[in-house]
């Protein structure tokens, strides 16, 4: 990676490339918003779809306790994800065990572990306080740019072509199983199973996309893009490109927002989110009065 990093330098200093490109973590910011924006839009309609929204919020407060955990336990502060895996994986698999079994509604089982997780994490932020300072891992909770390093960028793409692999594998009956059920059982869906899947891979991808967007904010980026997306999409092929499109575009104008203006590039990606969401709800409002059918995809 050094030698790619001097190549763009050198363009930069020569007036080729911008400026801004002849900093390696530029460059690496850049490199991982074009490996997260497909990977977390090409989820997002499925979130969306199967109504686990709520679910992603949970699970990026299980990423903060998760964090804590790992550092109480000893683990490395530039590279937590042991902890973070292991607690976010427990509790996606536990909402989705009493979601199944319990008569509550989703959403009030779903806020039972946030309200559980964000109180562990509390308690225990103390006693990471007391080893570090609480701004050495505002990082993971708000993400930023300049903490992601070539092994996260390696992390990202090994475990992103992984989720997209097994995505691509199951999606034809996860699709199925979210747009009718009862079609789905017809079909002879694992339904149970798929489920359980799905949250495992949607819980690889917010832990790989951490250190850009933040365990704070994290499901801004599984839900907007699909929000923004079913404002255009006729089709279903066109909502997952749009909510992939919206995805990477987000990223990428946080992350120059972020690096003008320097603030968290968590916030500068999700503030990118909701300008992108507004100009396709008017964008899709204009394509209806004029007869189209920006709306259709289901």
């Amino acid at each position: 990676m050094s030698g790619l990093y001097e190549r763009l330098a050198a363009l930069a200093q020569s007036g080729t490339l911008p400026a801004s490109l002849g900093y390696p973590f530029v460059v690496r910011g850049i490199l991982a918003v074009l490996l997260l924006g497909p990977l977390l839009g090409a989820m997002s309609h499925l979130v969306v779809a199967r109504r686990l929204a709520f679910l992603s919020t949970a699970l990026g407060q299980a990423a903060l306790t998760g964090l804590t955990i790992g550092l109480v336990l000893g683990e490395p502060l530039n590279a937590p994800y042991g902890g973070i895996f292991g607690f976010c994986l427990l509790c996606a698999v536990a909402m989705v065990y009493a979601k199944r079994r319990a008569a509550l509604p989703t959403d009030t089982l779903i806020g039972v572990f946030l309200s559980m997780t964000l109180g562990l994490g509390i308690c225990l932020l103390v006693a990471v306080t007391k080893r570090f300072n609480i701004h050495q891992i505002e990082a993971v909770m708000f993400g930023s740019i300049l903490t992601v390093s070539d092994a996260d960028l390696a992390l990202l793409a090994l475990l992103g072509l992984a989720v997209i692999g097994a995505l691509a594998w199951h999606y034809n009956a996860l699709l199925l199983d979210s747009v009718s059920p009862p079609l789905a059982r017809v079909a002879g869906v694992p339904a149970a199973w798929l489920e359980y899947v799905f949250v495992v891979l949607l819980t690889v991808a917010i832990v790989v996309s951490l250190k850009i967007v933040g365990a704070l904010l994290v499901e801004a980026l599984v839900i907007v893009p699909a929000a923004s997306g079913r404002n255009l999409a006729r089709t279903m092929a066109g909502y997952v490109g749009w909510s992939v499109a919206a995805a990477t575009v987000a990223g990428l104008g946080g992350l120059a927002l972020s690096t003008v203006f320097f603030v968290p590039s968590g916030g500068a990606v999700v503030l990118a989110l909701a300008g992108i969401f507004f100009a396709t709800l008017a964008a899709g409002a204009a394509i209806e009065r004029l007869g189209g059918t920006g709306r259709g995809a289901q």
